[in-house]
């Protein structure tokens, strides 16, 4: 959930259905200005139809490639019952007052579907925040040859997998924040043990939800930040 100072809200994922529409109420959420789905994996788009039915949503943006998972298409049938503006995921600049979002589209190839992830670059004075789904190496390279520059906050491409990150993507963001989204003990064994040197080698802090829960990032237009983490702890 990104939030401007003027009170305009822009969701980029949903994760699971259950958990979103009461994480978002504990937050005062009344409307959402833009739904962004990054790529059309159930657990970034299962809480989309929730969301939908339980606030009022201006505009929705996905990668425009169609899902065959069941929740996708009853996210897809649901919006199609509304009146909600598609907003095609081109290149382009969306201006919230003092914030804007730059789209950084997929590039098409259809290989994965976490190869055709949107990438969503926030800016807010000199505050920067990248968010790139779960782009892996190939879409990564991609983003940086569209011209990604250095950031405040990196949310960790692919749950922090190792193919989500590499030695040119740290090198050119610079991170000084690293968030990544992660359930505990999960299957995948994410995040990776050398994905994390990679973004200490850069000398970022790194925040992990299976260690640290729900973390709010405030960022400030002088590009200075306070990190807000639900369990205040040391990652090994």
């Amino acid at each position: 959930m990104i939030q401007s100072p003027q009170g305009h809200t822009v969701l980029v994922d949903a994760g699971n259905d259950g958990e979103i529409v009461p994480l978002l109420d504990s937050m005062g959420i009344a409307s959402i200005d833009l739904v962004i789905a990054s790529h059309v994996d159930h657990d970034h788009t299962g809480g989309i139809e929730s969301v939908i039915r339980s606030f009022p949503l201006h505009r929705f943006m996905d990668n425009g490639v169609r899902g065959r998972t069941q929740s996708y298409r009853r996210l897809m049938r649901t919006l199609a019952q509304t009146e909600i503006e598609y907003v095609a995921p081109v290149k382009q600049t969306i201006q919230f007052a003092d914030m804007k979002l730059r789209i950084l589209p997929p590039p098409g190839w259809r290989r994965s579907a976490n190869d055709e992830s949107i990438g969503v670059l926030v800016e807010y004075g000199e505050f920067r925040a990248l968010l790139t789904g779960d782009s892996e190496v190939d879409e990564l390279n991609y983003f940086l040859d569209l011209g990604v520059p250095d950031v405040t906050l990196l949310k960790a491409a692919h749950h922090g997998a190792r193919n989500g990150v590499t030695p040119r993507w740290v090198d050119v963001t610079r991170p000084e924040v690293v968030v990544i989204s992660v359930g505990a003990n999960n299957s995948y064994g994410h995040p990776d043990p050398w994905a994390l040197r990679y973004y200490e080698a850069v000398g970022a802090e790194i925040y992990r939800t299976d260690l640290h829960g729900h973390v709010a990032i405030l960022g400030k237009p002088d590009g200075s930040y306070e990190v807000f983490a639900e369990h205040l702890m040391t990652v090994p």
